[in-house]
């Protein structure tokens, strides 16, 4: 690749880091499905802000003393394939929005009074104001938030309407509703994307701490004693860079699948085919690396066993002694994530295709 070793062996490096972060998301990834977690935060979300007692079309308490985010997890527009009183991993704002509606705008009818005559939502965002106003389903703090949007959404429309150049072609004007549901969906999003940072600091971090300390150990991945490999065997090393420059591309489409906000294909009971799918997907990752790396690279426990003659506790100890420090590195550099490294390689091959700068001194005046 370059004729520079040093070069060699930091592409060697940074190309091992991030295989190595590849299979720690696949677990990653793996134990969420498995664990649900996606969808318990959302599911913690809805019963914890929308905690007040829900109504059934006929505007009486819903059996079991559902709340409302019970039942907008429930509502046939929202629920997929979860379990009742659970979530899925993702709903579609304009899914949560309709359900949202539907719950909020229900009338309490006194305990005994039921006539059997299905609630009718209502038909303008006047209605829907008044409706919201005596609305029992939200605190306060969120009926006062609804009511702006509402208002909002009114003053937008009444504002465009008033124009003469706009009244013109009113039929391509939003209407008042249309609006009013688009600030409650952005709402949403908003809301989503604070949860999704939420999982992001809360789970996906420590899981990936965790994930790389298990993968580093699982593989004896001593940074400190690949990278003295690397850089005694120039050859070898060279050859495995340009392996690595060669190769970091066909990650691009997975690269970035790691970086979207939510896994929308997830739901919150995972199918058979779908774990199977990420657990041949994580054996591929491990597979990958194994056929990667330079046969004598020191990656893995094979050279290893004259530690544990004496025990286990033992050899384990020997181990932590010798290895702890570029396990150690190992780890922050699996916690940086696949993205980042891929950014590193990807900055080195640009780096490397611009090649030197042409010369600008005449050939003819050369002496």
């Amino acid at each position: 690749m370059s004729s520079f070793p040093i070069l060699d062996l930091v592409v060697g490096m940074i190309f091992i880091y991030f295989l190595l972060s590849i299979i720690c998301s696949s677990a990653v990834e793996l134990w969420f499905s498995l664990r649900k977690t996606r969808a318990k935060i959302l599911e913690e979300w809805l019963v914890t802000i929308f905690n007040s007692p829900a109504l059934d079309p006929n505007g009486q308490a819903k059996a079991g003393q559902a709340t409302v985010g019970q039942a907008i997890m429930d509502h046939c527009i929202t629920t997929a394939l979860s379990k009742k009183n659970s979530s899925t991993t993702y709903i579609d704002p304009e899914n949560f929005v309709s359900a949202l509606l539907d719950q909020i705008t229900l009338v309490k009818k006194d305990k005994g009074v039921d006539d059997g005559q299905v609630q009718m939502p209502p038909q303008d965002l006047n209605g829907y104001i008044t409706a919201i106003q005596n609305s029992t389903a939200i605190s306060g703090e969120l009926k006062r938030s609804f009511l702006s949007f509402a208002y909002q959404a009114q003053a937008a429309t009444s504002l465009l309407q008033n124009i003469p150049a706009v009244a013109n072609v009113a039929a391509t004007i939003k209407s008042d509703i249309d609006q009013f549901r688009e600030r409650l969906e952005h709402w949403y999003d908003t809301t989503s994307e604070r949860l999704t940072s939420a999982m992001k600091r809360k789970k996906v971090m420590p899981a990936t701490f965790i994930g790389g300390l298990v993968l580093t150990i699982a593989l004896n991945a001593d940074s400190v004693a690949i990278s003295r490999y690397l850089y005694s065997h120039p050859e070898e090393s060279k050859k495995f860079a340009d392996k690595a420059m060669n190769d970091f591309q066909n990650f691009r489409t997975r690269v970035d699948s790691l970086d979207k906000k939510v896994n929308k294909s997830d739901t919150t009971r995972p199918n058979k085919a779908e774990l199977m799918a990420k657990t041949e997907k994580l054996e591929k990752d491990i597979t990958l690396l194994t056929n990667a790396v330079p046969p004598a690279l020191p990656l893995g426990w094979n050279g290893e066993s004259h530690r544990f003659k004496d025990g286990f506790l033992t050899g384990l100890g020997a181990s932590i002694a010798t290895h702890w420090i570029g396990w150690s590195a190992s780890i922050l550099a699996i916690c940086l994530g696949a993205p980042f490294w891929f950014d590193i390689l990807n900055k080195i091959a640009n780096l490397r295709s611009t090649g030197p700068k042409p010369s600008t001194a005449d050939p003819k005046n050369a002496s």
